[in-house]
């Protein structure tokens, strides 16, 4: 047994006895706390994670863990509150300096994950806009790319400039929420289709408001639903298994980085989010798809 071990050993002995002297827990309830620390530990010192070190990042990617191995949010929401009872105690014995759980939280009512589109339900939608003969089917793809490989907000997409795209760069600069502007960064696809709707369509327009990227048949600012028309009338005729919207392909960008292994800090970056509990729903993954191996997190990237 190594020191880590021995000591990981040490504390949950001390933990338990402390709830069951100090707080009255019942025999029941130590019992599944053991359990549950067990686990974590067994965790960490499988990933080479030492309690001294073990930070918020490494919480969430256990939490993760947890939610592809097929932990029912209610089990998982009892695994958190018995990690927060845990590193608190830790706290009070001056082995941690802060509180790690203090932003953590899992709710156990139940909550409905967005919905996503199925990996080759995607395929079929650029299968579809690649071939298509619309008048602005260059203009459709590049929102269809932005939306699933950035993950962009409607608002946000619709009030994207040109010089927002860097294409030597690969990065596309949006204003979110409270004005806040961010750097996502994209891929190949995603910047040919930019570039070719302004090469071969925009740039044909009559063009009156030039910051602009994204233009209506007047050559202005295109609008919102515009935006939402778009999306449906593209996607209308596909039979797919869910009414596709803007918001299902920013969800869907989401969930297949988590998939794919993003770390969850991340994963709030890029989709702008103030909050990390607002990027948390997305650790509640579809069984369906935990089957699935991701090789990349992001599989047009």
């Amino acid at each position: 047994m190594n020191l880590s071990t021995y000591k990981n050993k040490e504390f949950l002995k001390e933990f338990i006895d402390s709830n069951l002297v100090e707080k009255g827990n019942s025999r029941n309830t130590a019992s599944a706390y053991t359990n549950d620390l067990k686990q974590f530990l067994d965790w960490s010192e499988k990933n080479n994670y030492d309690l001294k070190i073990i930070d918020e990042n490494k919480i969430e990617k256990y939490l993760i863990y947890l939610s592809k191995r097929g932990y029912k949010e209610a089990s998982i929401s009892r695994k958190t509150a018995c990690l927060k009872a845990f590193f608190k105690f830790l706290l009070k014995e001056n082995y941690k300096k802060n509180n790690i759980m203090k932003n953590i939280s899992r709710n156990n009512k139940s909550k409905s994950l967005p919905k996503s589109l199925p990996d080759i339900e995607l395929i079929k939608i650029f299968k579809l806009l690649n071939k298509s003969k619309d008048k602005n089917k260059l203009r459709n793809k590049a929102i269809f790319e932005i939306f699933y490989g950035c993950g962009l907000r409607v608002s946000e997409l619709i009030n994207l400039d040109i010089e927002n795209i860097n294409f030597e760069e690969s990065q596309i600069k949006c204003t979110g929420k409270g004005n806040k502007q961010r750097i996502v960064p994209t891929n190949d696809n995603c910047l040919k289709s930019i570039n070719d709707y302004i090469e071969l369509e925009r740039n044909i327009l009559k063009i009156k408001e030039s910051r602009s990227l994204f233009l209506n048949k007047n050559g202005r600012r295109i609008s919102r639903q515009t935006i939402w028309t778009t999306v449906k009338e593209c996607t209308k005729d596909l039979n797919l298994s869910i009414e596709v919207t803007p918001h299902t392909l920013r969800h869907s960008f989401a969930t297949e980085l988590l998939k794919g292994g993003a770390n969850i800090r991340e994963v709030q970056e890029l989709m702008g989010h103030s909050s990390l509990a607002a990027t948390q729903i997305y650790t509640f993954l579809d069984n369906d798809w935990i089957k699935k191996e991701y090789l990349n997190s992001h599989p047009r990237a």
